[in-house]
This record gives C-alpha cells, sequence and structure tokens, in this order.
C-alpha cells in the first residue's frame, strides 16, 4: 500500500497561476515614492512550497475508481505573506472526496506574494490541481523476459512439480520500471511442498528481477504505476 500511495502522489500535476489584482480603471497606483505604478510592475504571486497531504485510505480508493483524468480548479486568497488564507472549489474533478483533498492540501501551501510595485499585496488566484486516473485499463505487461539458468536443486524440484507455473506479483512504475522486490505466489490447490515452493519462488522472483516491462495504462491513454501478476513458467 505504502508504495501505491507514494507513486500516487506523483499523479498531481500544479497548474499555472493567475493573478486577480488589476489596475484600477479610474486612477492609478502609486510607489512609495509617488511615481505611477506601472502594468508591468504589477507581479502576480509564485508557488515556493507545494506539499500535498498524507492520502487517506478514501482518498486512495477515490483515485483507484476515477474513471479519467480530471482537475479541481481552485480559488485561493495568497495574504501579503505568501500564506493561504482560503480556498474554495471553482471546478469539481468530479470527486468530493478529492476536491476536498486539494482544497485541504492546497491550504498549507507558500507562495512569493504579488507585489504592486515595492508593496507585498493580497492577492487571488485559480489553481488546478490535476489527478491523473489510477484505473488499470490495459495492465503493465513484460517486454523482454527470459529464464535464468537453472542450479541443480531449481531443476530438480521444477521436475518434480512437473515444471509449474508460478506467480509473481510485482509493482511496475509508470515510466516502465520493477519498483520494490517480487513476491512469488503460492496458490491454494497446489501440492507443491514448503521446501520446492521456497527453491522455485526464489528463483521465478530472481528472473522477474532481470526482465524489462511497459507500464500500465488509464482509459486515457496514460502511463501509471501498477502492481501486477506476471506468469513464469519453469
Amino acid at each position: 500500500m505504502k508504495k501505491i500511495i507514494l507513486s500516487l502522489s506523483l499523479l498531481l500535476a500544479l497548474g499555472s497561476l493567475s493573478m486577480a489584482a488589476d489596475l484600477p480603471e479610474d486612477g492609478v497606483y502609486l510607489n512609495k515614492d509617488g511615481t505611477p505604478i506601472t502594468a508591468a510592475e504589477e507581479i502576480p504571486p509564485s508557488l515556493s512550497s507545494a506539499k500535498m497531504l498524507p492520502q487517506t485510505e478514501a482518498v486512495h480508493e477515490a483515485l483507484a475508481s476515477l474513471s479519467h483524468s480530471s482537475a479541481t480548479v481552485l480559488r485561493i486568497t495568497i495574504n501579503e505573506d505568501g500564506t493561504v488564507t482560503h480556498a474554495e472549489v471553482e471546478q469539481s474533478s468530479s470527486s468530493l472526496i478529492l476536491d476536498q483533498y486539494a482544497a485541504s492540501s492546497v491550504e498549507s501551501w507558500h507562495f512569493k506574494p504579488a507585489r504592486r510595485g515595492d508593496r507585498t499585496v493580497t492577492s487571488t488566484a485559480s489553481v488546478p490541481v490535476r489527478f491523473i486516473s489510477a484505473m488499470v485499463s490495459t495492465p503493465a505487461a513484460p517486454k523482454e523476459t527470459f529464464l535464468k539458468a537453472m542450479n541443480e536443486s531449481v531443476r530438480q524440484a521444477a521436475e518434480r512439480n512437473g515444471h509449474p507455473l508460478i506467480s509473481v506479483k510485482a509493482f511496475i512504475t509508470s515510466s516502465g520500471k520493477l519498483d520494490g522486490k517480487p513476491a512469488a505466489l503460492k496458490g491454494e490447490n497446489t501440492s507443491m511442498s514448503s521446501g520446492d515452493f521456497k527453491i522455485l519462488s526464489a528463483y521465478a522472483e530472481d528472473c522477474v528481477r532481470h526482465w524489462t516491462f511497459t507500464p500500465a495504462l488509464n482509459p486515457d491513454g496514460e502511463a501509471i504505476s501498477s502492481t501486477a501478476l506476471f506468469p513464469v513458467q519453469l
């Protein structure tokens, strides 16, 4: 679960900011020295720190059930010191759980505040937080596979059990890389002894470590991280 949560946290993308603090229609703002502030001196806020909150089980499930990637657009108020004082949903991601997660996370972000001439000022900005669907449409698959040379104990165990098929569970990142240790699964109906399974599972896991993979795709065709089962015929 930890690896899935960490990978999903990387699927959040920050969009651009838009400042809503235009010069007044009538009159002008002045610098401290009394000179008029030009449009070029209207500097919008910029993001300096954006950390998403830890994902709860509810957030994890919402991402896994999101059929298509979407975004929560938040309208936020940024104070003169760069802190967020207010965040409200301007456009929903279609998930109330993800909307609330985005809003709660953004409230702890920090910005370089907007400037009007030589002064920092309060401003508002629209911030889209994009959630990429983690629903698997096309599973991860081996791209290049091979079986390593068997030592005598592996060969004998494979022959004793009729050269069985061992299923190996592995976590494949969105770039097609194996992350973590593969784990062989022992079928409930197998008559294989514990000793033989230990020998053959270690061999199957070692083979999978050296394979290459294509990542899973979500319904939008975007590469995503996922856990998958890979059969190893011994």
